[in-house]
């Protein structure tokens, strides 16, 4: 039996950590649930929000809070019997059937023992669940609201709903007769599928990480391949390869030894760590050799098939760009590249083998011909004077050298060896230009990506800014401008240093890279300093006129927006309440607004009383270093935090508009075009949350605000985190969660990408494709787990986004891609990425708001005090801290805020 939830027009209920999330953390109004109604349209877009459970279905489990109160509990070892009656009724479950053997085993192991009584209470219904139960013996009675739903008994389940996240029970559950209960609660549960998995999944990292021939292979190439390896087990005497047969699988060993014989012969022995079939891999030829169990064997097998759907393309094949891409930025001539002109270069280069001995470079040859890269193997001069090792490269620095300059001895092969070639032709054509001028302006434009008000602007514009820099030589002390002049141009220092005095003083030292004077591109200031050269400098200078003629009007506004957003000189002083926003289960956001400069915050506000009953110091913490880590114009972003002696609080962008669910109620179903948009700038939003190895983990329409652009803008960081390989807590809206989320077998960044997937799929659909009747949490993480994956009848045979939702939706991670994949998809083709990002084209609905101009003025006529207003609101609250822990503050802990 599934945990019954009550029938309700909210579905969806949000499931995390902790209830941080509850405080908006967001400036939207706030939204309200919006009814069924009977105008819906004809195809059917439900007016039902997937939001998050009201705060009293999220009480902290407390010592009185224990399910199955009057039983005797026992651990009562299991005979076989038992224990297969256990696995039985498991395994007529999603949530236990899609577990791996021995995270069933475990989970059947670290069950207890209940003993109980005629007509006792399991759980009721209200309370908080902690517990799945199997029936032994006896029957139990289902009871909802007070009514009697039916009966369960011997080898029927009930509360696994408990065991995914904190949640109240739905239906009371009673004893009829003396009954026996198996039962295991959720802290034994997660740990007994997360240690599982975290041993399996470090274990499996390591045997990569001793594979010789995969050294190569980046961390996220390494992570893609443990996604795709399967483990296998072997009897003693049972063959594993026959020699002569099609190879295209290769094994690890785990456990155990195997003989590797040639025409019956044995070649040798191999253990544990060892590997054998690699050339399967590398290569689509038979087996060379036969190997066979001598003991009992266990290994990890990964395919030819599923490591170029994962990879992008043949082992070796990557080994070789890898290789090239290593031996390019090791290069001190060739690192100035890019990331793209690196991936051009590499397809241009053209990979040729060499037996021993063989001449590479000929004496004489012209210096400014070829650069080489050494891939496999070594190459000496004649007389073995100068060694070029793997990753090492010869002609790389020879740009600027005169043709008629030759190479005075031969360059030859030590033992089997594989070179990369290009012509310095071809590289130049390949990145633009000649190698010192595109140096100069990658080493500009990397300069203008660190500037805070520039870094948000498409590629294009920078590229744009970087060709019309020009220089400007200083001898010492030249005044590059003094205090009080009119600002008008932007500065970059690209040789010497530069001091800033104020009124006299000095203030501090400009070094080379560094920069001043960004805000005059954007207004006419008057400057606040002066700029002094110390000793001879030059600078790269942008003016102003330039400037705004690269910059269309909307990019401007947006940077002037930045702009004000930058300003962390603000104090609580400075600021006046305007009206209330949202209220949450630990605080309240309003609308706020700066006295002095008349700029709109949402401020959040997070009293003490409420951080300490409800333990939630790590918790702000935590959300404070994430929004200090994003800075882009489709996301919500920080201004600063600040505190008090009772509350801690959030400055934050104000932004007005509606959330996309009820945008995508007025637009019905999106078209193909609009669908791309809005995934477009998801996709964006969330390359630069991966970039920074942050999972946003409950992606969904009501989490995206639509500004007053048209534009998504992403909000709400209460489940966000950092993660660097997996994390195992189950977190999110149940509709959006990927599969890997719901088992808590372990998951990383990938998980986003499932959710971008069902969002695309409702853009189109006009529903979420897993469970979209279900209100049940349970229901709809079977349908998830299903992934029976189908489409209405009046989208038709031929939705054009077909192939991108069910590469999203792939049930393996590994397979869903990277941003960079997703990005260059078919279905993505033609969208100007660098355009989107800059807000260049028309949104497919533009919100109509209501002007907060007389409300803002009139606070500002009259501003309250902050403090005064604050305190009555919070005055309106008690805090129910009788099932709550409320240990001491640690100390120190809000020192950053």
């Amino acid at each position: 039996m599934g945990s019954c939830v009550s029938k309700s027009k909210v579905k969806n209920p949000k499931v995390q950590e902790t209830d941080l999330s509850q405080i908006p953390s967001h400036p939207a109004l706030p939204k309200i649930a919006k009814e069924e109604t009977k105008d819906e349209t004809q195809l059917g877009r439900k007016n039902i929000k997937k939001k998050a459970p009201v705060a009293d279905n999220r009480r902290r489990i407390g010592p009185e809070d224990v399910d199955a109160a009057t039983a005797v509990i026992t651990e009562k070892p299991k005979t076989d019997r038992e224990k297969e009656e256990i696995r039985e009724a498991l395994l007529t479950h999603s949530l236990f059937n899609s577990l791996p053997r021995q995270n069933v085993e475990l989970v059947i192991e670290q069950m207890k023992f209940y003993e109980m009584g005629p007509r006792e209470f399991v759980f009721e219904q209200g309370q908080p669940g902690n517990n799945f139960f199997i029936i032994s013996a006896g029957r139990v009675e289902i009871i909802v609201n007070g009514q009697s739903k039916g009966f369960l008994g011997k080898g029927k389940c009930f509360g696994e709903l408990a065991l995914l996240h904190d949640s109240v029970r739905t239906a009371t559950i009673k004893t009829i007769e003396r009954a026996r209960l198996w039962g295991i609660g959720r802290q034994a549960f997660r740990s007994a599928v997360e240690s599982v998995n975290a041993r399996k999944y470090e274990e499996n990292k390591q045997f990569l990480e001793s594979i010789p021939i995969l050294n190569l292979l980046t961390e996220d190439q390494k992570e893609s391949l443990l996604a795709v390896m399967v483990p296998m087990e072997y009897s003693p005497g049972q063959k594993i390869v026959t020699e002569g047969d099609p190879g295209d699988l290769m094994y690890i060993i785990k456990l155990g030894t195997v003989s590797c014989t040639f025409k019956g012969n044995e070649i040798r022995q191999l253990g544990r760590g060892e590997f054998f079939g690699e050339q399967a891999l590398l290569y689509d030829t038979v087996r060379t050799a036969t190997v066979t169990a001598i003991t009992k064997v266990k290994v990890l097998s990964i395919g030819r098939e599923s490591l170029q759907k994962v990879l992008g393309g043949e082992l070796q094949q990557l080994l070789y760009r890898n290789s090239q891409r290593i031996a390019l930025n090791q290069s001190r001539y060739l690192t100035c590249l890019t990331n793209g002109q690196v991936e051009v270069v590499i397809g241009k280069m053209h990979i040729a083998s060499y037996q021993d001995s063989q001449v590479v470079i000929h004496r004489g040859n012209p210096k400014k011909e070829k650069i080489w890269v050494v891939l496999q193997g070594k190459l000496t001069t004649k007389g073995g004077t100068k060694a070029i090792e793997v990753f090492g490269c010869v002609g790389d620095g020879d740009s600027e050298i005169t043709n008629n300059l030759v190479y005075e001895s031969e360059y030859v092969t030590q033992g089997e060896t594989t070179i990369a070639e290009i012509t310095w032709e071809e590289l130049e054509a390949s990145i633009g230009g000649p190698l010192s001028s595109i140096s100069n302006h990658n080493e500009v434009v990397g300069i203008l990506r660190r500037v805070q008000l520039l870094r948000a602007l498409p590629s294009q514009k920078l590229e744009a800014i970087a060709a019309v820099l020009r220089v400007k030589e200083y001898h010492d002390q030249d005044a590059i401008f003094r205090q009080d002049d009119v600002g008008d141009s932007f500065y970059i220092v690209k040789e010497g240093q530069v001091d800033i005095f104020k009124d006299g003083t000095l203030i501090r030292t400009i070094i080379k890279h560094d920069f001043f004077g960004e805000r005059s591109i954007i207004h006419n200031e008057n400057r606040t300093a002066t700029v002094i050269a110390k000793g001879s400098a030059s600078c790269w200078v942008l003016d102003r006129q330039a400037f705004i003629s690269l910059i269309d009007e909307g990019i401007r506004n947006q940077l002037m927006k930045r702009i004000e957003l930058q300003n962390d000189s603000v104090v609580l002083d400075d600021l006046c309440i305007v009206k209330g926003l949202g209220k949450g289960m630990f605080g309240t956001v309003y609308l706020s607004v700066n006295k002095k400069t008349k700029t709109p915050y949402a401020l959040k506000t997070v009293p003490r009383t409420k951080i300490q009953a409800y333990e939630i110091y790590d918790n702000l913490i935590l959300e404070r270093k994430i929004l200090l880590q994003i800075d882009h114009p489709l996301i919500m972003k920080l201004v600063k935090t600040l505190k008090d002696a009772d509350r801690i609080y959030f400055l934050i962008e104000f932004v007005r508009g509606k959330d996309l669910f009820d945008v995508l109620r007025i637009l019905n179903i999106l078209n193909n075009e609009y669908s791309r948009f809005y995934a477009g700038c998801i996709m964006l939003m969330l390359e630069h949350l991966h970039e920074r190895k942050i999972i946003y983990r409950d992606l969904k329409p009501e989490n995206i605000m639509i500004d007053e652009d048209g534009y998504p803008k992403m909000i709400d960081f209460g489940t966000a985190k950092f993660v660097s390989n997996r994390t195992y807590t189950v977190v999110g809206t149940p509709h959006y969660m990927a599969p890997e989320v719901i088992l808590g077998k372990g998951y990383g960044l990938a998980a986003d990408y499932w959710t971008v997937g069902i969002m695309i799929y409702e853009f189109l659909c006009g529903g979420v494709p897993f469970g979209e009747e279900e209100e049940d949490p349970y229901r709809i993480y079977e349908k998830v787990l299903e992934r029976r994956l189908s489409y209405p009848n009046f989208v038709g045979q031929n939705l054009k986004a077909a192939p991108m939702i069910e590469l999203l939706l792939n049930k393996n991670p590994a397979m869903r891609g990277t941003y960079d994949t997703i990005k260059a998809h078919k279905w993505f083709e033609g969208l100007d990425w660098d355009a989107l990002l800059g807000k260049q084209i028309p949104a497919p609905h533009v919100p109509k708001l209501e002007s907060l101009d007389t409300e803002i003025a009139r606070e500002l006529r009259n501003p309250r005090d902050i403090f005064a207003f604050m305190k009555r609101e919070d005055g309106k609250e008690v805090v129910d801290t009788r099932k709550l822990r409320s240990r001491t503050p640690p100390p120190h802990w809000d020192d950053e805020f």
